[in-house]
């Protein structure tokens, strides 16, 4: 088996010839319809409510969310099938605000913005959304704990919020997209980390994360309930919501309120890209190339699957250029001292969601041995519990010849997640 596994912006071709190799490969179709296609008929037959040029008729300020670069998303085709249906039922394009879902991360440059949402129709306002951006944040209630919740304003001033996003598992929130678009996609700060703190039990010896923050799973889990609790303070009108097929590309659609249209959205991930195999002793997965792989945030997601298959102590090859560094400065002190006792201690004082992602990286680098072929500094990487490998097919060699009876677990792209994981 000769495999391209995606790498930044191109591939590294691994010779996996003289090793018995299974590749993790999810259910998704590998042929799916024309994007266009898909939307079309998630915008004009939703599964459930009125179509979206229906909805939109007389309304006077209309806001869509969409993700950020991070998230890969076919905006450039999207966009313009939305925006077609509020021009038709008369909304003007000076009256459109697009904004950008960024959550905590930092905003795009402008020549990253415009690729990443296409050419849009004259008038038509762009913004970004900042978490730390007081003025452009308006209170719409509060967390159970009592904290405030503060969305965008343009979110919550709209008469039409439509949000456009691609489901797919998330390692502690059950599952990315859907209602996360709002909250914490256009949510203040202090309250986007007093959410993601309830992944971790800082009051339990040792400290633990939640048994139910784990991916496919929404019951019981407190990050996810309290996400979608909060988001309902100001839910879209309308989603517009797509699910990957096995080569990347849109698969699957579905418009109308999100309370309807998003267990549709899980279920199918769940169908799709759930798998039974493993446990294996050795493992390569590709972190899938940009975007999801031009960061450390963004790449150890890979990670963090990929070892999900993996037996006590096996190695795990992982490809991630990374050659956005790690992502954020507010993981910088994590990664400068990253022993667990550290991170849980910085964390007791005050909760940093990238903290928690540096947490994680480091109970898998501690319990498995991590080849790491990426583009971060090597002190980083060694600091972190992992091995800079430069050559992967060195590394590959090694295993054919110290273990040539052994299966090879392969995740090439596309993540996926044992079928265990069960809401």
């Amino acid at each position: 088996m000769i495999l391209r596994l995606p790498y930044g912006r191109g591939f590294i071709t691994a010779d996996l010839r003289g090793l018995r190799c299974q590749e993790l490969r999810p259910a998704a179709p590998r042929h799916a319809p024309p994007v266009a296609e898909l939307v079309t008929g998630a915008l004009d037959r939703p599964a459930a409510g009125p179509s979206l040029a229906e909805l939109a008729r007389g309304r006077r300020r209309v806001t869509v969310l969409v993700p950020d670069a991070t998230r890969k998303a076919p905006l450039q085709v999207e966009l313009p099938l939305v925006l077609a249906r509020l021009a038709a039922a008369g909304v003007r394009s000076d009256a459109v605000t697009v904004l950008v879902a960024c959550g905590t991360h930092p905003p795009a440059p402008e020549a990253e913005l415009a690729a990443l949402l296409g050419p849009l129709p004259a008038g038509t306002r762009v913004l970004q959304h900042d978490a730390h951006d007081d003025a452009a944040l308006v209170r719409v209630g509060a967390l159970v704990s009592g904290e405030p919740v503060r969305l965008h304003r343009a979110a919550v001033e709209s008469d039409l919020l439509i949000a456009v996003s691609t489901v797919q598992h998330h390692y502690f929130v059950g599952f990315g997209g859907g209602w996360k678009l709002v909250f914490p996609g256009v949510a203040g700060y202090a309250e986007i980390q007093a959410n993601h703190g309830k992944v971790l039990d800082l009051a339990a010896d040792p400290p633990r994360r939640h048994p139910r923050c784990e991916p496919g799973v929404l019951e019981g889990n407190p990050v996810a309930e309290e996400i979608v609790a909060t988001a309902r303070l100001r839910p879209p009108d309308f989603a517009l919501l797509l699910v990957a097929g096995g080569a990347g590309a849109p698969a699957w659609s579905a418009g109308g309120p999100l309370e309807a249209v998003f267990p549709l959205a899980c279920e199918k991930v769940r169908e799709w890209f759930e798998v039974e195999a493993g446990p294996f002793r050795r493992v390569v997965v590709s972190a899938g190339g940009y975007p999801t792989d031009h960061t450390l945030i963004q790449a150890h997601k890979a990670l963090d699957a990929a070892c999900r298959f993996a037996a006590p102590e096996a190695e795990v090859l992982f490809l991630a250029a990374c050659d956005g560094g790690a992502g954020s400065p507010a993981m910088e002190p994590f990664l400068a001292d990253p022993r667990a006792a550290a991170i849980v201690a910085r964390l007791a004082e005050e909760y940093v969601q990238y903290g928690h992602t540096t947490l994680r990286l480091v109970e898998k680098t501690g319990r498995f041995g991590v080849l790491a072929k990426t583009e971060l500094p090597r002190d980083l990487v060694e600091r972190l519990g992992m091995r800079p490998e430069a050559d992967v097919e060195a590394a590959l060699d090694r295993w054919r010849r110290d273990a040539p009876n052994e299966t090879v677990g392969v995740i090439a792209g596309s993540l996926v997640y044992p079928r265990t994981m069960k809401s």
